[in-house]
């Protein structure tokens, strides 16, 4: 089983961390460079529209499949005639309210048309996951790893080849056009493969079986929803309130970008612990004391040390990834972003560690608060600061629902760092952050890049935020549960 799991892990951070990266940072981002920030911002709107309302078309459908499927394969045939027909009503809801709300918010003829485009994109995407679930309920991890970068292969393939041969052709209609066709060729690979294996079911719909998935999954669905909210909305606000809202909202996806990039990490690591926390939370272990201080030194320590090597060289990130286009006011933003990931890397551990003790009414309670903060300091401050007052609105937001989220676990749970723990987080932000300042003396780029890049591990090792035997018997635990 061990050996299963480092490889179904090797194989899938391997395809993960060659293809999805590359899609965000060198293709997505090489469409903003060719449509410009106002196009671009125009896009980066509509698509937070369609992911805040993206629970509406999962419901914790994929999480509940995985559970039954790995408990009750047998029952697979009955359990997607059901979800199938499920997921087309959720469909025709989802569409509704996006439709409504964009509607209220004033969007013109072209906006609807895109947004048309990114609704059924997104519909493609939770198909796609929920076929990917039952693969992973059956176990074949290798199936699901591969399904999960069809789509943003093809999408290189297809932009990227587009991009090199003929860039006058990239217009934001082909952008989501492309899209569209990359998830719906994924979804059509995925579809055939599960037929292949499995006999294709005859459609039909038991009313109570679906209302017993959604009445399970409702607090999951809302806390996702609140989550959703207060991560997303601000791009949404920004283009209503600002005077240049399409240009101050691409602005914004400029530095945004590369915190979809580390919270994607960010989320591996949350699925790891999941399981890991769950697990001796019901065996009620004194494991997991050990097994918080060490994510936490890897996850908090982790994010402060890249947001010193991102915040350091921001001005050469920003000119990598973008080239010739510099925007006043982008490495910012860029800044405030990597700032907002470290507080991130705390709802990582203990919003995951509240989750898999099933306190979703607390977590509900301070997803509310992260929600009303950020709505509240976007209105105030979107309209006159733009792109760089939504950066310093999403770090507040990060930090408060960490610290919620902190106190919260010691409150319920009696489960919080230790000093030594803490300590050592403290001590390497404090000596990087020290060190911040004699990186503002003029210097060559690269050995700026190296010289903060070799510090920071310094750091890291010095302060012991990287413990090789405590991450050994980590995976150890973690194969256990699998």
């Amino acid at each position: 089983m061990q050996k299963k799991f480092f490889s179904n892990l090797a194989l899938s951070l391997s395809l993960n961390l060659l293809i999805k990266p590359f899609s965000v940072l060198v293709i997505d981002a090489g469409v903003q460079t060719l449509l410009g920030n106002e196009v671009y911002g125009k896009y980066f709107v509509l698509l937070s529209l369609t992911l805040i309302f993206n629970i509406f078309l999962d419901f914790g459908i994929n999480n509940f499949t995985i559970r039954h499927i790995a408990q009750e394969d047998d029952k697979l045939g009955n359990h997607f005639n059901n979800v199938i027909v499920l997921r087309l009503i959720l469909f025709v809801l989802y569409s509704i309210l996006v439709l409504i709300t964009a509607l209220a918010l004033g969007y013109n003829n072209y906006d609807f048309y895109l947004l048309f485009i990114l609704i059924c994109t997104q519909f493609l995407i939770q198909t796609i996951a929920f076929i990917r679930s039952i693969f992973a309920g059956l176990h074949l991890f290798t199936l699901d790893t591969i399904v999960s970068v069809i789509d943003r292969f093809l999408l290189i393939v297809l932009v990227g080849g587009t991009m090199w041969l003929n860039p006058g052709k990239i217009t934001l209609s082909y952008f989501v056009q492309a899209q569209l066709i990359c998830y719906l060729a994924t979804l059509i690979f995925a579809i055939i493969i599960l037929f292949l294996r499995f006999k294709p079911p005859a459609l039909e719909f038991n009313w109570g079986y679906s209302i017993g998935i959604i009445r399970k999954s409702a607090p999951y669905a809302i806390l996702i929803l609140l989550m959703l909210l207060y991560n997303r909305s601000d791009a949404i606000l920004l283009r209503q309130l600002h005077p240049k809202g399409e240009f101050q909202a691409g602005l914004y996806a400029k530095g945004y970008r590369l915190l979809d990039a580390l919270y994607m990490f960010g989320m591996i690591f949350a699925g790891m612990l999941y399981p890991m926390f769950s697990r001796l939370l019901h065996k009620k272990s004194n494991e997991i004391v050990d097994l918080l201080q060490l994510s936490a030194k890897l996850l908090i320590g982790g994010s402060l040390g890249i947001a010193f090597i991102g915040i350091v060289n921001a001005n050469v990130i920003m000119k990598t990834i973008y080239k010739q286009q510099q925007d006043s006011g982008a490495e910012s933003i860029l800044m405030w972003l990597l700032l907002a990931f470290t507080m991130m890397s705390v709802n990582f551990i203990f919003g995951t560690l509240l989750t898999a003790s099933g306190k979703l009414s607390a977590l509900n309670r301070i997803s509310i608060f992260g929600v009303l903060f950020s709505i509240v300091f976007n209105l105030l401050f979107s309209s006159e600061y733009g792109a760089i007052g939504c950066a310093v609105v999403a770090f507040g937001t990060q930090a408060l629902v960490s610290c919620l989220l902190y106190f919260t676990s010691y409150k319920n749970l009696n489960l919080s760092l230790d000093a030594h723990t803490i300590f050592r987080i403290l001590g390497v932000g404090g000596f990087l952050a020290m060190l911040y300042f004699a990186f503002q003396i003029p210097m060559n780029t690269g050995i700026k890049f190296w010289g903060s890049s070799m510090i920071c591990l310094f750091a890291m090792f010095v302060f012991s935020i990287i413990d090789v035997k405590a991450i050994k018997r980590t995976w150890m635990l973690k194969s256990e549960t699998q």
